[in-house]
């Protein structure tokens, strides 16, 4: 969460900060909600540039964090790997020439990271619309926020929502590795109620709040509320309502094919349900913030989500 980073010193003063003009776009989260599956097929829209590294973290752990710290080193040894997968090409998306993408590379992992650095990574050789996808930045604080919006006061922002309980259970899953252990998810209930119930959890869970903050810095017209239920439902609705609400028309045949679809869920919960007592308190738990977003979005999926918990409840 936000308020347990480390303050990093050489942050710039907000009031010094002047707009660089990219990205275009960010995509928010909420985490485990898609947002992979999003990554994967923006990255194939002709028109369209997001970086070679998903999960930047610029406003959060690259700039919260020193240099050397564990996190910083592992997000940074993790996007080494992905850089090497796209430039080596084998999803055949990278539409970029090998000297372009190499100096790329050698500003990403090696230059300071200032607001210039950050906004020169979205500058391809087309200069199309760019943007970054991080879920984290759902949890920025209201200060955060507003420098975010300091880089490009008209920027876009995109956050896809899930069914808040399903959320928090994906992240405990993934949390605890639980797709990886052998035997039924009961026998380690103690560990998943801490983890599911942990501050860290519930916040990625509660869009309201992200809503609200995020509301008070920008344009509500800059703002796209997608949901993850969507990505089932109508996959090419969801994608060219985004691609029209950033200023581009018309998805690419190659960005609807389906073994990129496949990638949506894959290491979600391991196909086991969450246990079904502590199904029933999340649903108890997260009741009023859908009642509440079923009123905001006139229904919708929300209402389903609704449905679903009193259900559970009854």
């Amino acid at each position: 969460m936000a308020s347990d980073r480390i303050q990093n010193t050489d942050m710039p003063e907000i009031h010094n900060i002047q707009g660089y003009g990219k990205p275009d776009f960010l995509v928010i989260g909420a985490a485990r909600s898609g947002t992979t599956w999003l990554y994967h097929r923006l990255k194939r829209q002709s028109n369209l540039f997001v970086p070679p590294v998903k999960e930047i973290h610029y406003f959060d752990i690259q700039r919260a964090y020193p240099v050397f710290h564990w996190i910083r080193l592992r997000r940074m040894l993790l996007h080494m790997r992905r850089y090497l997968e796209f430039f080596q090409n084998k999803e055949g998306v990278n539409r970029e020439n090998a000297a372009w993408l190499l100096k790329w590379g050698a500003r990403y992992f090696l230059l300071p990271r200032t607001h210039s650095w950050y906004s020169s990574l979205f500058e391809d050789e087309q200069s199309h619309i760019a943007g970054e996808l991080t879920p984290a930045y759902a949890t920025l604080t209201l200060q955060e926020v507003r420098e975010v919006r300091s880089i490009n006061p008209e920027m876009k922002i995109i956050y896809q929502m899930r069914d808040p309980v399903a959320r928090a259970w994906s992240q405990t899953v993934m949390n605890l590795g639980l797709h990886r252990r052998i035997g039924e998810y009961e026998q380690y209930k103690d560990e998943i109620r801490k983890v599911i119930s942990s501050s860290e959890v519930l916040r990625r869970s509660d869009y309201l709040t992200t809503m609200d903050i995020w509301e008070s810095v920008f344009e509500r017209e800059q703002i796209c509320y997608l949901f993850y239920d969507e990505i089932s439902d109508h996959p090419s609705v969801l994608l060219e309502k985004l691609l029209d609400f950033i200023g581009l028309k018309g998805v690419d045949e190659k960005v609807t094919d389906e073994t990129v679809s496949k990638r949506v869920g894959q290491r979600d919960t391991g196909g086991r349900s969450i246990p079904a007592d502590i199904e029933r308190d999340m649903a108890k738990h997260f009741l009023p913030m859908v009642e509440e977003l079923e009123r905001r979005f006139d229904g919708g999926y929300p209402s389903q989500w609704r449905q679903r918990y009193e259900r559970l409840l009854e």
